[in-house]
């Protein structure tokens, strides 16, 4: 099993992402699997966990720790991601980069290696790039350019505080038809 920490978006911004998710699934059928789990800021990717409790426990004491602060999501961009030796597209909302994500970012490596050992997950440490996922896989990538390209202006320009913590859980193998849910959702600085 993998679980990933992220913070969740408010209802206007979720209420966005899941518009433009629903409008690209219409047009293009690219499926709405990837909607399982709510509009969310990463702030560790899938990492592998044995002991699901200790992992809830230490989510507390991280959620606890956390004030509101305010993030900004950009533009849209596409992004090509490859499962199985296929390729297929990612389409997610750019994050302004902020202290406050960098620091929660790396604490959560530093801490998560300090209490459960070695869990690394994919793109961790420096050039970890915060977004918003809008739509990941079941078509190419040439289909998530088509649809870019028929956007007038992909600035989105949207800010929200951030309120809640989310964990999700996945089966592995991970890829576009595992299944995952959003497992756990606290308040921050509760």
């Amino acid at each position: 099993m993998k679980a990933a920490f992220a913070l969740l978006a408010n209802s206007d911004v979720h209420n966005f992402v899941r518009r433009l998710s629903w409008q690209i699934h219409q047009k293009y059928r690219t499926g709405t699997r990837h909607a399982s789990l709510p509009p969310h800021i990463s702030l560790k990717q899938p990492f592998s966990v044995s002991d699901l409790s200790a992992l809830e426990d230490y989510m507390e004491e991280l959620a606890g720790s956390i004030e509101p602060f305010e993030v900004t999501l950009t533009e849209l961009q596409i992004v090509p991601i490859s499962f199985g030796g296929t390729d297929y597209g990612l389409l997610w909302i750019d994050v302004q980069e902020t202290e406050e994500l960098r620091g929660l970012h790396n604490r959560l490596n530093e801490e998560m290696n300090q209490r459960f050992g070695n869990s690394p997950a994919d793109f961790d440490g420096d050039a970890y790039h915060f977004h918003m996922t809008v739509m990941m896989g079941g078509q190419p990538s040439e289909i998530y350019r088509k649809f870019l390209r028929g956007i007038d202006n992909p600035k989105v320009n949207l800010r929200f505080t951030v309120k809640e913590l989310g964990m999700f859980v996945y089966d592995e193998p991970m890829g576009p038809n595992s299944d995952y849910l959003s497992y756990k959702i606290l308040p921050i600085s509760s």
